[in-house]
Formats: structure tokens, C-alpha cells, sequence
């Protein structure tokens, strides 16, 4: 799958990432929203962004890479216009169309008094400002187009592939029924089922059948970023899929507020590139809910009531420097490597969290509900 570009990889990335560029080099500000959930995994606790709303709430852009944020908190003399307390975050994502084999990177900005919404599972929606190096049009590398939707939430236009004749059943019932099978389409779980969608208005070639997490060949090449001097390949089984059974796409409108987290690589620090993290799947959306629920087609909108939803409290966090890291996401299988989610929806502000708990172990010991394959 897709990884960033480096001197001994054993095959070409399907993806790579930009190297940075100077300050001189990056264009104007755009004001857009962002979601995004705050994270815990081993000695690190990062923001893990869901989406990337621009284009005055038109588009919608989905990270394939992101690194860590800089957080600055600043006191401001009484009756300043932001109170005696604003505090600033500041991350970078590599954003890119469903077919790009290079992302944009794209720096946001947003300030602790920009808080526009907060979800039931602890995700937040802030105002922010985003912006890219000159020499990259932001619109080429686009998500989709979404809709502000009448609760204020955006909704983002997906696609469900098909057969034709299931796309007549979708239709006539008005329904979407959940898949119980992991990411990699391998296993099924017992506790949680997906609707599963795609920024991929078409499904054309093999490539695509990938990006979906299916291959005519049941298998995904992943290799490890290290200071190997090759690096390791794995070969990850995967659904088997054809071309021709995904000929029919629905059109759907799903909101951003039920939108199941990513899963995630880690790279560690090696001797050619920092650290960062690699969103699995950036092609793939999905909603996570409760086994054997339906989602519900109003139109083109999927509706899901909240208390059909599932939410784990928790991401699969594999270490892309080993081979077993590596294809932990897919199976969406590991006790060790995983990122916690803290969930902000009880009040609680990010920064003044971030903080109140800056120095702590807030990984170790926590007890949650894991996701359970049939074996």
C-alpha cells in the first residue's frame, strides 16, 4: 500500500509523500473545518485527522500521511478579543485525489476558540486554516464533494460498488446492510459489522481493486520503511475480488459525524526521515455499527440511528518497521499495537486536556473493548 519514497524500498509506492518545503514556498490561507480525535499510543499522543472539510464546505480532502502536531499555548492580557487564554495547533497532512501517486502536503492551523462541534464518540469539528506549496493546485487533489447538511454536520459524497443486481435489491429496499468482514475482507467480526464506501466513483483495474482492499490475486504486497538495506515485503491475504462484480456504484451522501476513524501505520524515526503516520485504506470509508444493523437510504443520505452505532475506543496501530506491524490494520487484529481515542465529548477542551495531562502515560492500563474476529 501506499508509503513514502526512500533509497532502499523493494518496489515503487503506490503513493509517496513530498519532501518539506521552506516557509517562502507555501501559498495563501484557506479557511475550511477539520475533524479530527485526539490519541494515545505508546510514549506518543498525537491528533489523528478524520477529514479535511474546504472549498467552503464543497470538498472534502482525506489524509493519506500526517505527522505530529505543534502545539502552542499562549496567556493574553484580559479583554483580549479570544479571552485570557488562546492556544493554537498546527498539523500537517498529505492529501490526495483517489488516484494520485503523489500527495500535497497541506499545513492547518485552527486556535482553541475555534471548536464548532463535538460528536458522540469524541471526535471534534474545529474552523481552521489550511494551506499548501504554491507549486501544487489544491483542487486536483480532492477527496470528494460533500454538502452541509440541515444539522450542521457535512455530509460526504461516497460510493457502494456492486453488482447490478444487488445495486436493484439497495434500491427497492432502501437499506444498506453492514458487513461483518475486517478491513482486509479475511475475517469476520463478531462484535461490530461496517457499511463500507469509497471515494472511487468507479472501480476500473486492478489498481482500484486494491485501493478497496481486494485483489483478483487475494493478496496486497506491504513493505516495511527502516534502515534496512532492502527493505522486507510482506504478501497480505485479502478478499478476492473482480472487476466485473463491482460494475454498478451507488451514490451516497454519508455524514461526517458517523465516519469510523482510520487505522494506522507507524513509521518510526530512521536515519533518512522523521517519524509519521500512515492512514490504511485512504481510499476506503467506512461506519462502523452494531452487528446485523442496516443503514437507512433517505434519498441518496445514509441515516444510522446513534444507538445502532459502534464505537471503539481505540485505532490499530502497526509498526511499519516489521512485518507483523505491517498487516496488523488490515486484520484489524493487535493487543499491543494500538492508539487509544480519548474522548473529548464531555466538555472537555483539547488543549487544556492536552495540557493538564502534558508528561503522562496515558496509554498503559486502560481497559477496552476489543475488536473480536471469528476465528
Amino acid at each position: 500500500m501506499s508509503t513514502m519514497a526512500g533509497a532502499t524500498l523493494a518496489g515503487a509506492p503506490i503513493r509517496a509523500s513530498p519532501a518539506p518545503v521552506s516557509s517562502a514556498s507555501w501559498g495563501g490561507l484557506h479557511k475550511g473545518l477539520i475533524k479530527l480525535r485526539l490519541c494515545h499510543a505508546r510514549g506518543r499522543s498525537y491528533l489523528l485527522p478524520d477529514a479535511l472539510v474546504g472549498f467552503g464546505g464543497t470538498r472534502f480532502f482525506l489524509p493519506s500521511f500526517f505527522g505530529p502536531p505543534e502545539l502552542f499555548f499562549k496567556l493574553l492580557p484580559s479583554g483580549s478579543s479570544f479571552g485570557t487564554r488562546h492556544h493554537q495547533a498546527t498539523l500537517c497532512l498529505d492529501v490526495a485525489e483517489p488516484r494520485a501517486a503523489v500527495a500535497t502536503r497541506v499545513a492547518v492551523s485552527f486556535r482553541s476558540d475555534d471548536l464548532v462541534r463535538v460528536y458522540e464518540d469524541g471526535a471534534q469539528l474545529y474552523r481552521c486554516t489550511y494551506r499548501a506549496p504554491l507549486a501544487f493546485k489544491l483542487s486536483n487533489q480532492v477527496a470528494g464533494n460533500c454538502i452541509e447538511l440541515a444539522n450542521g454536520d457535512f455530509g460526504l459524497i461516497v460510493y457502494h460498488h456492486t453488482t447490478t443486481e444487488n445495486a436493484a435489491l439497495i434500491h427497492s429496499s432502501g437499506e444498506l446492510w453492514s458487513s461483518p468482514r475486517n478491513l482486509a475482507g479475511t475475517s469476520e467480526l463478531v462484535n461490530a459489522s461496517h457499511l463500507y464506501f469509497t471515494t472511487l466513483s468507479t472501480i476500473e483495474d486492478e489498481a482500484d481493486l486494491r485501493r478497496v482492499a481486494m485483489s483478483s490475486t487475494a493478496t496486497i504486497g506491504f513493505q516495511t520503511t527502516s534502515d534496512r538495506y532492502r527493505e522486507a515485503v510482506v504478501d497480505l491475504q485479502v478478499l478476492k475480488g473482480r472487476i466485473d462484480a463491482r460494475v454498478s456504484a451507488i451514490r451516497f451522501l454519508v455524514p461526517l459525524g458517523i465516519i469510523a476513524p482510520a487505522h494506522l501505520l507507524y513509521h518510526p524515526l530512521t536515519r533518512a526521515e522523521p517519524a509519521y503516520y500512515e492512514v490504511v485504506g485512504p481510499e476506503i470509508v467506512r461506519v462502523a455499527m452494531k452487528p446485523g444493523v442496516a443503514g437507512a437510504i433517505n434519498g441518496e443520505q445514509i441515516e444510522v440511528a446513534n444507538s445502532a452505532l459502534k464505537s471503539f475506543s481505540y485505532v490499530v496501530e502497526g509498526d511499519a518497521s516489521g512485518l507483523d506491524g505491517l498487516v496488523e490494520p488490515m486484520r484489524e487484529a493487535s493487543a499491543f499495537g494500538v492508539a487509544h481515542i480519548e474522548a473529548l465529548n464531555s466538555g472537555q477542551d483539547l488543549f487544556e486536556f492536552w495540557q493538564a495531562n502534558k508528561n503522562r502515560d496515558l496509554h498503559s492500563g486502560r481497559t477496552f473493548e476489543t475488536r473480536i474476529l471469528r476465528r
